[in-house]
C-alpha cells in the first residue's frame, strides 16, 4: 500500500478550503479587501498544482475513465440541481433544461467549471506525456509546448468557449504539480533549497499581492508605465506560482504540526 503524505492531504483540504471561502468573500462583495486578493491571487493555482502533484506516476489512458467519473458525473450532475434553484429563487426559467445544460457546456462558468477544466487538463497531461515518451524529448519541453500554443490561441485569439481559456491556463500550474514533484522524488534532501524557497515566497508574495487585481486588470502601478499587453498575464501566473509555492513549503516545513489539522486532513484525501 502507497502510504500516504500528512501535508498532501492537509494542502488539498486547504485548497478547497479556500475556493470555498474566495466565493464567500466574492458573494458579500469584498472583492477589494486584502482577503479576497489574496485568496483569488492563488487559490485554484495551488488547486491545480496539488492536482498535478498527486497525478504525477499517471502514464495511460485508464486514468481517464476514472476521472471521468470522479469530474464530470459532478459537474453535469449539478445543472439540473442549479436550474431547479434557479426557478425556485426567481419563480421562473425562460429555456429548457436541455438549453440550459448546452449554455453550461458551451460556457461552464455557470457550473462547476473546475471540475469541467480539471478532466480536460488530466487528458492533456497523458496525451502531452505519451508524445513526450514517443518522440523521446524531455516530458518538461512537450508540456511548455502544450502550454504556450494553447494560452496563444486564447491571448491572441480570444477563445472562451468551452473553458478552453480555464484548461489553457490551469494546464500550466497542473504541470508545474507534476515536474515538481518528479523533482522532489529524484532528490534525496531538499531541505535547504525548500528553506530558501519558503523565504524568498515569504518576501515577494506579499509585495505582488499589494499590487495585484483580478480578471486580467493590470497591477496598480500599471497606470504610470506601460510594460506591454502580456505583463498583466505574466503577473497573474508569476504570483499564482509564488503563492502556491509559499503554502506548498509552509505545509511541507510544518508536516507534522499539519497532520494534526484532521479537518483538512479528511477534506483531503
Amino acid at each position: 500500500m502507497i502510504k500516504r503524505l500528512g501535508y498532501i492531504d492537509c494542502l488539498k483540504g486547504f485548497a478547497i478550503f479556500l475556493v470555498v471561502l474566495g466565493h464567500v468573500v466574492q458573494n458579500y462583495n469584498l472583492m477589494d479587501s486584502w482577503i479576497f486578493r489574496i485568496i483569488y491571487s492563488f487559490h485554484m493555482p495551488l488547486f491545480m498544482f496539488m492536482s498535478g502533484y498527486v497525478c504525477f506516476r499517471k502514464y495511460d489512458w485508464t486514468i481517464i475513465k476514472k476521472r471521468g467519473i470522479q469530474l464530470l458525473i459532478p459537474f453535469f450532475s449539478y445543472i439540473p440541481v442549479k436550474y431547479g434553484l434557479d426557478i425556485l429563487l426567481t419563480g421562473n426559467q425562460n429555456i429548457s433544461l436541455l438549453e440550459y445544460i448546452c449554455r453550461v457546456v458551451y460556457h461552464p462558468d455557470g457550473g462547476l467549471w473546475f471540475l469541467w477544466a480539471l478532466f480536460f487538463i488530466t487528458v492533456l497531461f497523458i496525451a502531452s506525456r505519451r508524445i513526450a515518451r514517443k518522440i523521446n524529448l524531455p516530458e518538461w519541453i512537450v508540456f511548455a509546448a502544450v502550454a504556450g500554443l494553447l494560452n496563444g490561441i486564447v491571448i491572441f485569439g480570444n477563445v472562451r468557449q468551452f473553458g478552453f481559456h480555464w484548461i489553457a491556463w490551469y494546464f500550466i500550474y497542473f504541470c508545474a504539480g507534476v515536474m515538481w514533484r518528479t523533482w522532489n522524488e529524484n532528490k534525496n534532501d531538499t531541505r535547504k533549497f525548500d528553506f530558501r524557497l519558503l523565504i524568498s515566497c515569504a518576501i515577494v508574495f506579499p509585495v505582488m499581492v499589494y499590487f495585484f487585481r483580478m480578471h486580467n486588470e493590470p497591477p496598480t502601478f500599471y497606470q504610470w508605465i506601460n510594460l506591454g499587453r502580456l505583463f498583466p498575464v505574466v503577473y497573474r501566473l508569476v504570483i499564482g506560482m509564488v503563492g502556491t509555492m509559499l503554502v506548498y513549503e509552509l505545509f511541507k516545513l510544518y508536516n507534522k504540526q499539519t497532520e494534526r489539522l484532521h479537518f483538512l486532513s479528511k477534506m483531503g484525501g
